[in-house]
């Protein structure tokens, strides 16, 4: 049984999170590098805090990058046509959770869509490699 439509899903879901990391990186942890250089205060407390939220925003968007570059990883080497999935689904679960917890609701969507999707697809694949 074809799992081409679990795999385009987590194309789709990794080139939005690959866009939602670098927006994070390139434009908003910039402006917030930016606004530190803006205030015109050399406050080493002041200035920090700028820093700080610069490597928190470079960090949440690197995890993104990470998470998307492992899902096409997964997508090409392990979900393999005519193949029981278990571990990967469950993975797609928790990693569904945490993008609840960020806030990321598109990629929940997505990673709910595609873990339900490849473990319905389970039975019919072990049916017909019993026969």
């Amino acid at each position: 049984m074809s799992r081409s439509m679990e795999r385009k899903l987590l194309y789709a879901v990794s080139g939005w999170q690959l866009l939602t990391g670098f927006i994070t990186i390139f434009f908003y942890a910039f402006y917030w590098k930016m606004q530190g250089a803006d205030t015109g205060l050399e406050q080493n407390g002041f200035q920090s805090w700028f820093d700080n939220l610069y490597i928190f925003s470079v960090t949440y968007g690197l995890f993104f990058v990470v998470i998307a570059v492992l899902n096409i990883i997964f997508a090409r080497k392990l979900l393999g046509d005519n193949t029981l999935q278990y571990k990967l689904p469950v993975y797609w679960i928790g990693l569904a959770a945490v993008c609840y917890f960020l806030s990321d609701y598109i990629s929940l969507m997505l990673l709910l869509v595609v873990a339900v999707m490849a473990l319905a697809k389970n039975k019919p694949i072990k049916l017909q490699t019993d026969k």
